[in-house]
């Protein structure tokens, strides 16, 4: 076995990680911009890896690469936000997926960004933003799993949710 490999963790099977990867893409999911921090600091990612952990208290989860700016502002700020998307909000969504060229704090160059009681970043045209304040961090892989208490819920314009599916958007209109 090579180093930084045990028997839990094997060699990477990358044919397994293809297969895994498409099997996901069946996986519905709401999608959310989880963003975190003030100012020139901000910093945010498209994710679908966001869950509920429990209602008494308010928990959520997200599930954040390593290696993305939204890690280091997200450690940083000690609270981050879960944008809801709507139907409406697909741009924003390819913007923070690193789709439009923009970079760092200007992909919140839109003037539907406010701020909430941590200071993250909430878009008022998602359907709902969910204040966390970081509870736990748990590594796993390239990736921290983010525990976050919830802090403030505000509603947003958005209705109807922007979905990921087979590797495209959809909504449920």
């Amino acid at each position: 076995m090579k180093a930084g490999f045990s028997a839990h963790f094997p060699e990477p099977d990358f044919d397994l990680a293809n297969r895994f990867r498409d099997a996901m893409s069946l996986l519905a999911g709401t999608v959310a911009v989880i963003a975190a921090g003030r100012g020139d600091q901000r910093r945010g990612l498209t994710a679908t890896a966001v869950c509920s952990v429990a209602a008494q208290p308010p928990t959520m989860l997200v599930c954040v690469n390593r290696f993305g700016e939204a890690h280091r502002a997200i450690s940083e700020a000690g609270s981050f936000c879960v944008n809801l998307l709507s139907d409406v909000n697909q741009p924003v969504a390819d913007t923070f997926a690193g789709r439009s060229g923009k970079q760092g704090a200007e992909k919140f160059d839109n003037p539907d960004w406010q701020e909430m009681q941590s200071g993250s970043p909430f878009l008022s045209t998602a359907m709902v933003g969910l204040d966390c304040e970081v509870v736990e961090a748990v590594e796993a892989h390239t990736h921290t799993v983010f525990f976050g208490a919830v802090r403030e819920v505000r509603a947003g314009a958005g209705t109807k949710p922007l979905v990921h599916f087979g590797r495209t958007y959809r909504n449920l209109s």
